[in-house]
């Protein structure tokens, strides 16, 4: 809303890091809190604590060590990386400590996504209008122009871009499977401007509704979440919706193991399909994969990723030809696996250890969201093979961590889940 204002893309870059800044200011004043009041505290906290922190702390330790080697890239990385955790343990604290009703503050919020997501659609012009939509694209998108990135895509396509709603235009899901269909869509990027992201929060807002039992708010928000053409938060929707189905037939045990079946299916499907056709995403993954084979250390943070200043020299028709990119992009877990190397494992599997203890819940409270939550977060964890904003976009894997964090806090503060 203040592009207008806005004279620098340094200016932009820094106020655009505010919210890292004050998720933060607030974990670390929560965190004094907490020490200072420890015994207060319920015992259960700990172990969700102690493995979370663990992860922060091997994060922090290649930080440091890429922050020497990358400078400030290594500060865009650090936000990615330690969100989702920093958000699990607010939510996790808080939650355990006060009594609070979710319902009401997140259906108001997917009630605004739906109005931001209509207004886009239906009135692209009015909305990039008011705003500042036109301003905040000249920013962000800078470095497209500067580094001729539209024009070598003009002599790659064909396509040439002339106005910004070019931009914007992509063929349906964007995948070459489905390029012949000559389908094109208008991605909506809604109001944090970023479409994946967007479609990362429909597809939870959809999913608190759904399992809730809100199902005319859950069909409006899927309708906006299929308009953004995303495929990863359509996979994660569907992926919920059947491990969810095989819970209430079959139970915890067998649907949970279904979910790591049908994870394990999607990356050995996608990565033979992907390598096949040379989609771009496989590549940042093999990448990642060959680089941790000769180096199982790892780089760094701020080493690799979409957020690397030598993205935009990433020749894809050499990438294509090579099976793989000159460094991990466009994988959540090639990118970890090149920068924190073998212990980017211990990362996703606090991930996959949270998931666990929020579908150990759901089988005490017999809870649809409680199981839908794990299922979710697995399915996050499934999709950062192919999408590096599973993991690092805020509105993704993030926000699962925190219901989950809100989830295990209240169970905590009611007494159903004890000290182990």
């Amino acid at each position: 809303m203040i592009a207008n204002h806005i004279q620098t893309a340094d200016d932009f870059d820094m106020i655009r890091a505010y919210n890292f800044f004050l998720l933060c200011v607030t974990w670390l004043t929560l965190s004094v809190i907490f020490l200072s009041r420890r015994q207060s505290y319920p015992p259960a906290l700990i172990p969700f604590l102690k493995i979370s922190i663990a992860s922060l702390v091997v994060i922090g330790i290649y930080f440091v060590i890429g922050f020497a080697i990358y400078g400030l890239a290594a500060i865009a990385s650090l936000r990615n990386l330690a969100t989702p955790l920093l958000f699990f343990q607010i939510c996790l604290v808080v939650f355990s400590s006060h009594p609070a009703r979710l319902g009401p503050a997140m259906t108001a919020s997917a009630i605004l996504a739906i109005l931001c997501g209509a207004m886009e659609f239906l009135y692209r012009k009015v909305w990039l209008h008011y705003t500042n939509g036109e301003t905040y694209w000249s920013l962000a998108g800078g470095s497209n122009w500067e580094t001729l990135a539209y024009d070598k895509q003009a002599s790659r396509t064909g396509e040439v871009v002339t106005t910004l709603s070019d931009t914007f235009i992509i063929d349906f899901f964007n995948s070459p499977l489905l390029s012949d269909l000559g389908i094109e869509m208008m991605r909506m990027f809604g109001p944090n401007m970023h479409a994946i992201s967007f479609a990362y929060c429909l597809a939870f807002f959809c999913i608190f509704a759904l399992y809730r039992g809100h199902f005319i708010q859950a069909a409006l928000l899927f309708a906006l979440l299929f308009l953004c053409n995303a495929k990863g938060p359509l996979i994660v929707f569907f992926m919920v919706g059947i491990s969810w189905s095989i819970w209430w037939l079959f139970g915890t045990r067998v649907a949970f193991l279904a979910q790591i079946f049908m994870v394990a299916v999607y990356a050995l499907v996608g990565t033979i399909i992907g390598q096949q056709i040379g989609d771009y995403h496989v590549l940042g993954l093999m990448a990642g994969m060959q680089d941790f084979a000769g180096n199982p250390i790892g780089h760094g943070v701020g080493a690799g990723g979409n957020l690397s200043p030598l993205f935009a020299s990433i020749q894809w028709g050499d990438a294509q030809a090579a099976g793989r990119t000159p460094f991990p992009v466009e994988s959540s877990v090639g990118v970890l696996m090149y920068q924190l190397g073998i212990f980017a494992f211990l990362v996703i599997g606090t991930y996959a250890w949270i998931s666990r203890s929020v579908i150990q819940l759901a089988r005490r409270t017999g809870n649809s969201l409680h199981a839908a939550v794990s299922f979710a977060i697995l399915a996050v964890v499934g999709t950062g093979l192919f999408q590096e904003e599973a993991y690092f976009a805020p509105l993704s894997l993030a926000m699962y961590l925190g219901l989950a964090g809100m989830i295990l806090g209240a169970a905590i503060r009611s007494d159903v889940i004890r000290q182990a």
